[in-house]
C-alpha cells in the first residue's frame, strides 16, 4: 500500500486522469519509497490485480518508467526495478549537484518577492514536520516527504527553465530512492544529523542572494547524505563493474574544503573593509 502524499510528491506537472498516468505515478512512488526493492521483478499480472488497472495501462506505465531509469526491461523476462549501486549513487549526486547548482544560481539572480515567500513558507512547513521518519507512523510519512520536496523545489523555482526543473525533479527522485533505502538501515546515524539546520542555512544564504555560499551549502548537503549512505548502508547497494570517477568521501571532503575557503574569503573581505 502506498503512503499518503507520496504520489503527489512524484507526480509530473498536470492532471493525472488516465489509467496509464495513474499507474505511472503509483509505480514511481512505490519504487522510490522502497515498496519495490532494487532488482525486484515487476509482474504485470500482479500489478494489474493490485492496482485495478488494465494490463495494457500497467505495461505502458512500466515502459515509460524505463525511460526515467527506474525500471529495466529484461528481454523475454518482463520488467524489474533498476539496481541500486554505489557507482550509480555517486553519479546521481555529481549530476544533481551540477544541474541543481545552476538552477539555484539562476533563481537567486531572477527570483522575486513571490519566490522568496515560497521558500520561507516551504521551510516553515518543513520545520513544523517531525524531524525523523522513524518517529512517525508509516501512514503519516507522506506529509514529511512532501514538505521536504516542496522546500527543495521552492529554492530553484525561479530559474525560469522548464528543462532545468524537469531534470532536477528526475534527479531528486533518484536521490530520494537511495535516501529511503538508507533511512531503513541507519536510524541512529540519521538522528545524529541536524538536517533542519542544514536546510535553514541553505535558505538564509539563498534569501541573502549569496549564490556562492548557497551553492556551496547545497553541494555539501547533497554529498553529506551520499557519504552517509555509502558508509552506513553499503550492504543494501550492489557493486557495479565501473569504478566511480571520484570517491564519495573525497568529493564530500572537497565540498568541506571549498566551504571553508568561502568562509575564510568572506572573513578576509570583512576585515579589509
Amino acid at each position: 500500500m502506498n503512503e499518503p502524499g507520496f504520489e503527489r510528491l512524484t507526480a509530473r506537472k498536470g492532471a493525472v486522469t488516465t489509467q496509464t498516468s495513474m499507474a505511472i505515478e503509483r509505480l514511481r512512488a512505490e519504487i522510490i519509497s522502497g515498496r519495490f526493492k532494487p532488482n525486484e521483478k515487476l509482474r504485470v499480472k500482479s500489478l494489474t490485480q493490485s492496482y485495478g488497472f488494465s494490463s495494457s495501462a500497467v505495461r505502458e506505465a512500466l515502459s515509460r518508467l524505463v525511460t526515467d531509469g527506474l525500471v529495466e526491461a529484461v528481454e523475454q523476462r518482463g520488467f524489474r526495478t533498476t539496481p541500486a549501486t554505489r557507482e550509480q549513487l555517486i553519479d546521481i549526486t555529481e549530476t544533481r549537484v551540477t544541474i541543481e547548482s545552476v538552477a539555484l544560481q539562476r533563481s537567486i539572480e531572477r527570483g522575486d518577492l513571490a519566490w522568496e515567500s515560497r521558500i520561507v513558507g516551504a521551510f516553515h512547513r518543513l520545520s513544523g514536520s517531525p524531524r525523523y521518519p522513524a518517529d512517525i507512523p508509516v501512514s503519516a510519512r507522506g506529509a514529511l516527504w512532501v514538505a521536504h520536496d516542496d522546500f527543495h523545489a521552492a529554492l530553484i523555482s525561479a530559474c525560469h527553465s522548464e528543462w532545468l526543473l524537469s531534470f532536477c525533479k528526475l534527479m531528486y527522485q533518484h536521490a530520494e530512492r537511495y535516501r529511503f533505502l538508507w533511512q531503513t538501515a541507519a536510524v541512529e546515524e540519521n538522528r545524529q544529523r541536524n538536517v533542519l539546520q542544514e536546510h535553514e542555512a541553505l535558505m538564509r544564504a539563498t534569501l541573502e542572494r549569496d549564490s556562492v555560499k548557497a551553492c556551496s551549502l547545497l553541494r555539501e548537503h547533497f554529498w553529506r547524505t551520499t557519504t552517509l549512505i555509502l558508509e552506513t548502508a553499503s550492504g543494501l547497494l550492489d557493486h557495479g563493474v565501473d569504478s566511480p570517477k571520484v570517491p564519495a568521501t573525497d568529493a564530500y571532503k572537497a565540498t568541506q574544503v571549498e566551504s571553508s575557503a568561502v568562509s575564510a574569503s568572506r572573513t578576509s573581505s570583512t576585515m579589509d573593509v
